[in-house]
């Protein structure tokens, strides 16, 4: 089984100055300034080495739109070489490479145009992608977006990701564009011969989609429709979080510091459901908890882990697990506040730490290879 760690572009590489997310974090329109992040554009043999001392098999990582076309009909084919180089150098150190074609960032050229909520502008997005193609994408398994309805719901639905938008009829076209956009890179990609999926969401709604009709009908909106309709060879899954008030337990010390109940059977319940209905295999694209307790994450990472033995062992096929993050980076409209990473960066040296977390994935990641 693939076990490894996650992180994307904007959140761990730092200085993506051409993105709209720089944009407006430079003008204030977000609260906080990635900056540097973790410098790992410059520093990603050491978060590799980092992965092969825990005897991780798996990465999943973001290739940045606006580094490989800055500006528009401009290809930067250094940025394309660049994540050639960390994909070889995955490679060379027995670490599946799990790219992901976008993680929430936008050339700030292609935001001025409308972004995904103009159908024509995806022609820009499919080309980018015929470019890293053109150039060699050395994958097995290639998820096209990362979170599209997360992104559809804070950057449409509640305003808090750029554009800043609040309203459900914008949400909805999006949603829809990124459906028909990850339909066509499908087909693009398995042409290729790519195991491809999306890396997609789900929150647990436990009885809630039963008993009131409004989550009932939420969970379909946020969960299911978009797979509904998206072409998959499997099924990327990220889980954090439930909102399911007749299962939570109302201790402190079972919420993560986002706020999130800590719930490990929502995932099980999501895997099994989802096999049930599609019959196709899963990977635990993201899974983490944000806490500056490790005796907490180390319990986290434990119980997850354990609920995808049972589940293969109920038959369900979870071909991947994958732990957010590898270090500590910049989470999105927190900054630096949410700690998820089993590492951490010394902002003096570039010294990469792990924390004590981290040899229980490595201990996991032994036993269940």
């Amino acid at each position: 089984m693939l076990i490894g760690t996650a992180m994307s572009a904007h959140q761990s590489e730092g200085n993506n100055i051409n993105s709209d997310w720089w944009y407006f974090e430079k003008n204030g329109k977000l609260p906080y300034k990635s900056g540097m992040a973790c410098d790992s554009y410059r520093h990603y043999k050491d978060d590799i080495k980092l992965m092969k001392r825990l005897r991780l098999n798996s990465y999943k990582f973001s290739i940045e739109f606006a580094r490989v076309m800055p500006e528009k009909d401009v290809v930067d084919y250094d940025a394309i070489d660049h994540y050639r180089d960390i994909i070889a150098e995955l490679k060379k150190n027995g670490i599946e490479p799990i790219p992901t074609l976008w993680h929430y960032t936008l050339p700030l050229w292609f935001y001025k145009m409308g972004g995904f909520e103009n159908r024509k502008n995806l022609v820009y997005i499919i080309n980018y992608v015929k470019l890293l193609l053109s150039r060699g994408l050395d994958a097995r398994y290639v998820l096209t977006l990362n979170e599209p309805m997360v992104y559809a719901v804070k950057a449409y639905l509640t305003g808090r990701y750029p554009p800043f938008r609040r309203s459900f009829r914008s949400m909805l076209k999006v949603s829809n564009n990124l459906i028909h956009l990850h339909n066509e890179l499908y087909d693009i990609l398995s042409r290729e011969g790519y195991k491809v999926s999306i890396a997609k969401n789900m929150i647990y709604f436990g009885k809630l989609r039963r008993v009131y009709l409004p989550f009932g009908l939420s969970e379909y909106i946020y969960n299911w429709r978009f797979i509904k309709y998206a072409k998959m060879d499997f099924l990327g899954l990220n889980y954090y979080r439930n909102v399911d008030p007749f299962r939570l337990v109302r201790r402190r010390s079972n919420k993560t510091d986002m706020g999130w109940t800590i719930y490990p059977y929502g995932l099980h319940s999501i895997a099994e459901r989802y096999y049930n209905a599609y019959k196709k295999p899963i990977m635990i694209t993201e899974n983490g908890i944000a806490t500056n307790n490790e005796d907490l994450r180390k319990k986290f990472i434990t119980e997850h882990l354990n609920t995808i033995i049972t589940l293969r062992k109920e038959g369900v096929p979870v071909i991947g697990y994958h732990y957010w993050s590898l270090l500590d980076n910049f989470e999105w409209d927190y900054g630096y506040m949410k700690k998820f990473g089993i590492g951490h960066v010394d902002k003096k040296t570039g010294k990469r730490i792990l924390k004590s977390s981290a040899e229980t994935l490595k201990r996991l990641a032994l036993k269940y290879e």
